[in-house]
């Protein structure tokens, strides 16, 4: 079926490049464009799903004029200027200046000027943008060569249309949030997670970066299980052009050794290896703008399953800003500054940052620490053609909890230490000859040096450990030496590779200690070429590029004293730890190939049609290739009134090492325990164990997807704007670590006994061993409504009203099957491990949340305040479930072989107890099929910033400021109390600007 939808899709691909080289070529005519479109549409049985590009093809053949015109082309030039202190005006360098819609863009020169050519005829949409400048984004009708000067204003909090919300993207293109400089220092944002409260059903939380910190989008915030991971894994952090990856993160103790959970947690603090990336580690200080894309993503952007955080850093000239922030969580500072290197030697970007966390000044043992620096250069060559930016990230970041003094018990400590820097060169050639408009690049470098240890006083703990990797190997407390029985056979069993190896008893308490060396490596390439091509009232603009990225581990992995491994699980019979060099782990390549057409026709001159649909091809590692076809259309039904858009697209997320090249199983059998017999001279106990290894196989393993879908319309009256969005998303095969019916193996188990003739074998019985292995059961279905209504700025009561909101419910549910071991440790105690379904069983979340800020500023003085109001009308949770009380077959002992019972032969607990099969019933509980949701609460949280003279701003924050607490009691659980809403929290933030 998935090599039938492979087909498809390429099918599809030729199919548009050919659409696209016939609406390119001016000599065919409009009949041979519909004839082509005729072929298309006689595909329609073929291509199923994807009659809406078929739609979108017609759209464009119809477009066609039946003799195409020559646009005329015409050239732009003029001067950008900025203001000095003294208010006098002042030729600007390097800004950028750019037609997006037409991929054009140029850079002004030491003098401020600027020359666009080849600038086709008709409405364009012009941008300038510098670092600190407020962006100029105007629609202009070219008819002829024009000059254009423009004046470019600070960005500060003085100018009367001051932005400190998220604001929408425009029709046509993904739906994406746009964050300002001027929002994140007016909430004072300290890392990125900050941000997401902006929004749309974004809850406000109070800082704080104990642990760690990953984006989730279109997510109920209270999520637990695998579904935020598998979220946060899908959500693609992009800095700068390059994916900041968390591919290669190994950063877990033992993913393949039962332990309760479907995620494996890190070891020490940071990101789990099954999430997406800590963004603690990603200051805002040095970031100029973000978007947030949560709709479906261009193909230029990859694996992603979720949506895409976009970072755009500061380069360029910059006056030095020095800032200090503090709240009852965290202090932080800051300093910042862009200067000139001389004519025609570009600019160098310069940050640092420094923040401290510790949340309970009682328990300051635990904190967290980061640091990080970035310098970039940025420079213009071959007559402004070529702007780039070259950049070095050099990040610090250290979990920490320290023993605490009044904890003689567990002794409890870790520490989690990450080192790392980042290498970065991108940049635009605008090379505008013929079709070819731009050519971009990135090419980026990471290493990170990831060193965390865990200790603690483990009590109940006694469980069998050899030193062995060796499928097999029978090992006693006698290193080297071998053990026979009665008879003079020989019982032990080991190579050379370990002989200086031996069995231990662990004892009932000891402290335990383990450390994991993690060294990552992420490369990344990406070039993209920008096409354009008008045709009478019809544009099109193109993207072809490719991408390649590499993740890997060359660290030295999991180590710890072999007489003191990790706990037991309490999971798993017999499971035992290893240690593993993660040098040994292959990396993961892959390769990506995209092409995009951006259309735009206007029809009669007034109503706009926007189509960007595209395919991406991704192959990687093990799991090979996958087709991403994406759109997002808008069309205009009223001009500058109402508008209608919409979209469907595939996104897929490739598996990481975690899941990629999956660690063996291991399994400790005793055969023989002497260790407490007192009859025996102690130096004469024998202790013997036999080591079974597993290579845990993935090869079944395929690539999440995500299918999303949305509709929406955008409505415009005046200043007011409003926006709903509807979607659809349906996420399978995401990746959970679980058990499988391959993932369990009989194993004959034997037990030996002392005699007075000597060691002889007592009993020789089979047992099942089991694991956890890399498997897509996890499937997640979300569907909500966002809305974001801008009534802009009223001028007489100088004062800016904005409501957004997100109504979502989310879905998740597992395919396959579930066991159920209801057996003791001893090998004569054992029994056929039962199978359950899972058909019918799933967890629903749903939120409704809806936030109202009022912005009120006086520009003469500098003064922003914002009073925010947010409702949280519903939170809610429960489950559903099948047939979880009945199994429907069993693996059996002896070989591990699957005997399912025929279907309904078993419908009630007491027939299968009569049928000899009760131990297999599993205790459920069905509590969490009632739902708990809680009665409307609401927050209000105040945001002020005030600019003092030229040099100083101040800031400061209250959330929750009237101190509410509303407390709910439990519905599954009556007479227990959830307290809802943040604690009463505060900070201030001093910025000085020399």
């Amino acid at each position: 079926m998935q090599r039938h939808q492979q087909k498809q899709h390429v099918f599809l691909i030729i199919l548009v490049l050919l659409h696209t080289m016939v609406c390119f070529n001016l000599k065919f005519t409009y009949n041979f464009a519909l004839l082509i479109n005729m072929m298309l549409l006689m595909k329609k049985s073929i291509l199923g799903c994807n009659i809406i590009y078929l739609f979108i093809l017609i759209c464009i053949g119809i477009a066609l004029p039946i003799k195409s015109q020559n646009n005329y082309k015409v050239k732009l030039t003029g001067t950008v200027y900025e203001y000095d202190h003294n208010n006098k005006r002042l030729p600007l360098e390097f800004a950028a200046v750019s037609i997006p819609e037409i991929a054009l863009g140029t850079t002004s020169d030491e003098n401020g000027r600027y020359i666009l050519e080849n600038v086709p005829t008709g409405k364009i949409r012009m941008q300038i943008q510098y670092l600190g400048k407020v962006s100029i984004d105007t629609l202009i009708n070219v008819n002829k060569d024009l000059v254009l000067n423009f004046t470019m204003r600070n960005e500060d909090f003085k100018l009367k249309e001051v932005t400190v919300t998220a604001t929408n993207s425009r029709s046509g293109k993904s739906t994406s949030s746009h964050i300002s400089r001027s929002a994140m220092d007016h909430m004072q944002a300290t890392s990125l997670y900050d941000v997401m409260s902006l929004m749309p059903g974004g809850i406000s939380q109070n800082q704080d970066m104990s642990s760690a910190q990953q984006i989730n989008i279109r997510q109920v915030s209270s999520s637990s299980g695998p579904e935020a991971p598998m979220n946060a894994m899908g959500t693609a952090i992009i800095r700068d052009g390059a994916p900041i990856s968390n591919n290669a993160n190994l950063s877990a103790m033992s993913p393949t050794v039962l332990s309760g959970t479907e995620t494996p947690a890190s070891l020490a603090g940071g990101a789990s290896p099954a999430g997406g990336t800590d963004v603690r580690s990603i200051s805002t200080e040095n970031i100029e703008s973000i978007q947030i894309v949560r709709g479906i993503p261009s193909v230029e952007y990859g694996d992603l399953t979720s949506g895409a955080v976009i970072i755009n850093t500061k380069a360029g000239r910059e006056p030095l800003r020095v800032k200090a922030k503090a709240n009852p969580n965290i202090y932080q500072v800051s300093m910042g500054t862009g200067f000139e290197l001389g004519k025609k030697k570009g600019a160098l970007n310069v940050s640092a940052d420094y923040a401290y966390n510790t949340n309970n000044p009682i328990s300051s043992y635990q904190h967290y620490q980061r640091a990080t620096t970035k310098l970039l250069y940025s420079n213009t060559f071959f007559n402004n053609k070529l702007r780039t930016n070259s950049s070095f990230d050099f990040i610090y970041g250290k979990d920490q909890r320290e023993r605490n003094p009044d904890d003689e018990q567990t002794k409890t400590a870790s520490e989690g230490r990450d080192i790392g820097f980042t290498l970065n060169t991108n940049g635009t050639w605008n090379i505008n000859k013929g079709w070819l408009k731009t050519l971009r690049y990135v090419l980026s470098g990471t290493y990170m040096d990831k060193d965390s240890y865990y200790e603690t006083v483990y009590s109940s703990a006694t469980s069998p450990y050899s030193m062995t990797t060796t499928n097999g190997a029978v090992l006693s407390n006698f290193a080297g030496q071998h053990i026979y029985d009665a008879n003079g056979n020989q019982i032990t069993n080991f190579g050379p590779e370990d002989i200086n190896h031996y069995a231990v008893y662990l004892p009932s308490s000891y402290l335990g200690h383990y450390e994991i060396d993690s060294r990552e490596v992420n490369l990344f390439a990406k070039v993209t070429s920008s096409l354009f091509k008008a045709s009478g009232h019809v544009n099109n603009r193109i993207l072809i590029g490719a991408d390649f990225r590499s993740d890997g581990n060359v660290g030295k992995g999991k180590t710890y004293d072999p007489s003191t491994p990790p706990y037991r699980s309490q999971y798993g019979h017999n499971s035992s730890f290893r240690p593993r060099n993660y040098k040994d782990i292959p990396f993961i390549n892959q390769f990506g190939a995209y092409v995009e057409d951006n259309f735009k026709w206007s029809i009669s001159g007034t109503h706009d049609l926007n189509i960007q649909a595209g395919v991406r091809y991704d192959h990687t590692s093990v799991v090979g290739g996958i087709f991403s076809p994406r759109v997002n259309a808008s069309i205009d039904l009223i001009p500058n009134l109402l508008s209608l858009q919409g979209g469907y697209g595939i996104a897929a997320k490739m598996p990481s090492l975690l899941y990629l090249y999956p660690e063996n199983a291991y399994f400790e059998y005793i055969n023989i325990n002497e260790l407490t017999n007192e009859n025996i001279p102690e130096s004469q106990r024998l202790f013997m164990t036999t080591t079974e290894v597993r290579q845990v196989d993935n090869s079944d393993l395929k690539i999440a997807q995500n299918h999303k879908a949305e509709v929406g319309f955008n409505l415009r009256v005046g200043k007011t704007n409003l926006n709903v969005i509807a979607y659809k998303e349906r996420l399978k095969d995401g990746y959970v670590m679980s058990q499988t019916f391959n993932t369990f193996n009989t194993f004959i188990y034997n037990e030996y006994q002392r005699t007075e003739n000597g060691i002889e074998l007592s009993s020789s019985l089979p047992v099942l061993s089991t694991y956890a292995k890399p498997t897509n059961n996890l499937n997640i279905e979300t569907k909500g409504l966002e809305f974001d209504l801008n009534i802009g700025r009223i001028d007489a009561i100088r004062t800016a009203f904005q409501i957004n909101g997100s109504w979502m419910r989310t879905k998740s549910w597992r395919q396959g099957y579930s066991f159920y071991d209801n057996s003791e440790d001893a090998a004569s105690a054992r029994k056929p491990v039962a199978i359950y379904s899972q058909e019918g069983n799933a967890s629903y979340k749903q939120q409704f949340v809806t936030t109202l800020r009022a912005t009120h500023n006086i520009p003469r003085i500098g003064f922003v305040v914002t009073m925010t109001a947010q409702a949280i009308w519903q939170q809610s949770n429960w489950n559903t479930f099948g047939n979880d009380s009945i199994p429907v077959g069993y693996l059996a002992l002896e070989d591990a072989s699957v005997n399912m019972f025929p279907k309904g032969k078993y419908t009630t607990t007491q027939q299968v107890k009569d049928a000899g099969y009760g131990y297999m019933l599993n205790n459920v509980s069905h509590n969490n099929a009632i739902k708990e949701s809680y009665s409307p609460y609401f927050c209000f949280n105040l945001n002020v910033t005030k600019e003092i003279s030229n040099m100083l701003r101040v800031s400061f924050f209250a959330n929750n400021m009237f101190r509410s607490y509303p407390r709910r009691e439990s519905k599954r659980n009556p007479g227990s109390y959830i307290q809802l809403n943040n604690r009463f929290f505060f900070g201030l933030e001093l910025s000085l600007t020399l």
